[in-house]
């Protein structure tokens, strides 16, 4: 192993919130040395923007649902995770990745570094706001006695394609204070702080932030809420408030079936699949990969469906780093990583994380997920209508309608 690693931490910060009580303006206010005037966007309309949405629909989706099955383990427990977070964290570094540690994010990613660029920053400027808030943020926070050792490409590359505010800091108490007050303001105070301390060899910080709000395109009224019981996996019951109404999108596939309950705007909706009764939910999920979801998203019909929803609440700390590995990158957490285009010095991902919560009620939907690594050098029939009432485990996710690709995607196995 090398000796005297520098470390380089990156923060993928996604938020995705509904019904979300107004915040008052928050101002930033840092000490850091702003370079972003250096580093502004400076690309164009470019005819090979407009490439085949295909590297989200279909890399994309493979991607999440791989981290999704890979972070579910049969220990009864709640899980949840933001694949999109994890791969604009991910997208930030393979930037300043060379040699074999590029080839294996290409490979995991199922597409150049280049073609990622592209279509993430297609796919974040195609993304409908139509009566929602969509806001995607993203900074570089460099340690100023290290900034001489960035090299421009990386930081140019960076700002081309996502945006990236770039600071000078001296990685002191004041560093952390801006840090956070960064996150805060581009969050609109949902999340407070992502870091309590600088390393002492830490020398830059990449950070990403999304914020979504919306509520439900169709409002619960009082008589939809009803009391109701879930029944957990562990074979336990409990009490639950279940939110009623009745959709028009079905969706069914072996061993499940589904439906999708639209946000205002009709362009993002809640997604709930509920497998069979005699399908056990580690095995429907252990299916579920990018085809699986591919076939059931476009099983979408017109169809009456009576749901039930319960409120729920989840929570979940994932190890971005494991699943990260299942998928072949490998060399980036050791003394293999090549992280040459940021840098001469040598660097390593230490580890690479996301905690993340969602909180689904009558109101809408509010999710919030952090993900961050560490890096160190060295005539017509009326038919009966359809019931899902998720009343048992259930696997959901909040999906992009114009892509099918989930955003978020969990399990709900005990309540």
């Amino acid at each position: 192993m090398k000796k005297n690693k520098i470390l380089l931490s990156l923060t993928a910060l996604v938020l995705i919130v509904a019904t979300l009580a107004s915040c008052s303006a928050i101002t930033l206010r840092v000490r850091a040395t702003e370079l972003s005037a250096g580093y502004t966007r400076k690309t164009v309309d470019d005819p090979a923007l407009s490439e085949s949405m295909n590297g989200i629909t279909g890399s994309m989706t493979d991607v999440s649902l791989a981290m999704f099955r890979n972070n579910v383990t049969n220990d009864g427990q709640n899980k949840l995770i933001s694949p999109l977070s994890a791969v604009l964290c991910l997208a930030m570094i393979a930037n300043g990745a060379d040699g074999n540690t590029r080839s294996q994010i290409e490979h995991a990613l199922g597409m150049s570094i280049d073609q990622l660029n592209r279509c993430l920053l297609l796919y974040s400027s195609s993304l409908d706001k139509t009566d929602i808030t969509l806001e995607i943020a993203n900074s570089a926070w460099i340690r100023s006695s290290f900034a001489k050792n960035v090299k421009e490409s990386f930081l140019q590359a960076n700002a081309d394609w996502y945006g990236a505010q770039i600071y000078s800091a001296d990685f002191d108490s004041s560093t952390v204070r801006d840090i956070n007050s960064w996150v805060k303001n581009n969050t609109n105070g949902l999340i407070d702080s992502i870091i309590d301390q600088v390393p002492d060899n830490a020398v830059m910080y990449l950070i990403n932030t999304l914020l979504f709000e919306a509520k439900w395109q169709m409002p619960y009224e009082k008589d939809d809420i009803r009391d109701g019981r879930f029944n957990c996996y562990n074979g336990s019951t409990t009490d639950v408030k279940m939110m009623c109404s009745e959709e028009n999108v079905y969706m069914s596939s072996d061993g499940a079936q589904a439906f999708a309950r639209n946000y205002r705007g009709g362009k993002y909706s809640f997604v709930g699949i509920l497998p069979d009764k005699d399908t056990d939910i580690y095995s429907y999920i252990a299916s579920l990969d990018g085809d699986a979801w591919r076939a059931l998203w476009d099983s979408r019909g017109t169809s009456r469906v009576e749901v039930s929803i319960p409120e729920f609440e989840c929570e979940d700390s994932i190890d971005l780093t494991q699943l990260l590995r299942s998928l072949g990158i490998t060399d980036m957490f050791g003394a293999n990583a090549d992280f040459s285009r940021i840098t001469d010095a040598e660097l390593y991902c230490g580890s690479m994380c996301q905690k993340v919560k969602i909180e689904v009620d009558r109101n809408g939907t509010k999710a919030a997920a952090i993900s961050w690594s560490t890096n160190s050098t060295s005539a017509e029939k009326v038919e009966e209508p359809k019931i899902i009432a998720l009343d048992r485990p259930f696997v959901y996710a909040v999906v992009d309608n114009s892509t099918g690709l989930p955003l978020f995607i969990g399990t709900v196995i005990n309540r």
